[in-house]
């Protein structure tokens, strides 16, 4: 318990408590959302589904095919993506120093992943710094992006305040990058935006049918 309330005296701490406000003021937009316009609140969660199942570019492609206005997908994408960091980063941060607070399983199995990763990439990052890490944020790869990316700069030794600023300002870039070269294809997106929705959530719910066989039939 005193490891518990030590820990949030620490900037890792206070890091995720501010990534759970934002996760608040996020509850708190699809309430307000939800009571002024269903169809906003349900974009919203579409949006927030593809992009914590598959990524940027999914959760992208579903706001230009609901026609949303092209600033708020924007702050609204960098807003869901902030939220992740703040709230991952000081977790991934605690269970690589070994400080076991981590038990939720999915969530420890995807910091085993992430350390894979991170190994991986990071004497290339650490060679090239702060451009090497926008370059691996701005990559649609899988397992890169602003999380990992995090973890990353902080195991080649970047300060919190670094890591952060440079995640989140590399993240707003790729943002916009891709909102401009998924416009390219907004036509079709809207007109097969019907079938793009069902897509994602068949292939969601087989994801979440396979991990449940895994887990419990096939163990």
């Amino acid at each position: 318990m005193k490891h518990e309330h030590s820990f949030f005296k620490h900037t890792e701490g206070k890091i995720l408590i501010a990534g759970l406000g934002l996760l608040g003021l996020f509850v708190l937009l699809i309430l307000l959302s939800a009571l002024f316009s269903q169809k906003t609140a349900q974009t919203f969660l579409s949006i927030t589904a593809a992009n914590l199942i598959f990524g940027r570019m999914a959760g992208l492609s579903i706001g230009i095919s609901a026609q949303m206005d092209t600033q708020l997908l924007i702050l609204f994408n960098f807003f869901i993506e902030s939220i992740m960091v703040l709230i991952l980063y000081p977790l991934f941060v605690q269970s690589w120093n070994k400080l076991e607070i981590i038990t939720y399983e999915p969530l420890h199995n995807f910091f085993e992943r992430s350390q894979k990763t991170v190994k991986k990439y990071q004497p290339y990052i650490k060679k090239y710094g702060v451009p090497g890490l926008i370059l691996f944020v701005l990559s649609p790869v899988a397992m890169t992006g602003p999380v990992v990316g995090s973890f990353i700069g902080y195991i080649i030794g970047f300060n919190h305040r670094k890591t952060l600023t440079t995640i989140l300002s590399a993240t707003l870039i790729a943002i916009i990058l891709w909102v401009y070269l998924i416009g390219h294809f907004k036509d079709f997106l809207i007109t097969y935006s019907h079938m793009i929705s069902i897509g994602f959530l068949t292939v969601a719910i087989l994801m979440g049918v396979w991990y449940l066989m895994k887990k419990y039939v096939l163990k």
